[in-house]
């Protein structure tokens, strides 16, 4: 096989005139780099074959499976005793499932995932969310008032380290 050379350019020619022996290096390798190219694509398009076959089976393994989701449920639906122990196991389910859940005592919200102090908290009323089975106990404890004015002054007068806020006081 013998390169056509005449689509290069006038100095290229001339080089490859000057240089016979690499031109029959490049007539003898060229056909083997092309060989090789070709074999590559091959691997690549079985690769790629293969892949294809894979992905067709997966998508005939999900159409089974609906199929099959879809038969059942159609049994299902027809089926009285399996709908009367779904309701009874749903029911179940459903009571274990609200008495964990917590509420916020004061505004009765459900939990929205906040915690302070790594414990659910209700960041609207600032209080400790309890489980919906203790939200009557815990109406029933006693309210903590907030200290008036007169008693912060007292406090501070009798102990004057104390800021009326009972910070202590860091300039002395």
């Amino acid at each position: 096989m013998t390169l056509d050379i005449s689509n290069l350019s006038e100095e290229k020619q001339k080089f490859l005139k000057a240089n016979p022996e690499l031109l029959k290096s490049l007539e003898k390798e060229i056909p083997l780099q092309v060989q090789r190219v070709d074999t590559r694509k091959q691997k690549m398009n079985k690769g790629k074959s293969k892949l294809q076959r894979d992905l067709e089976d997966v998508d005939q393994r999900v159409e089974d499976a609906k199929r099959k989701a879809d038969r059942l449920r159609s049994e299902y639906m027809v089926d009285p005793h399996l709908r009367e122990i779904s309701t009874k196991y749903q029911s179940l389910l459903g009571k274990s499932e609200s008495a964990s859940m917590l509420v916020c005592p004061k505004c009765k919200e459900g939990d929205h995932g906040n915690k302070m102090n790594k414990q659910p908290w209700c960041m609207k009323c600032n209080t400790a969310l309890v489980p919906k089975n203790m939200l009557e106990k815990w109406r029933k404890l006693p309210e903590v008032k907030i200290v008036h004015d007169a008693i912060k002054k007292e406090l501070h007068r009798l102990n004057p380290g104390l800021k009326p806020d009972n910070n202590e006081d860091t300039t002395q």
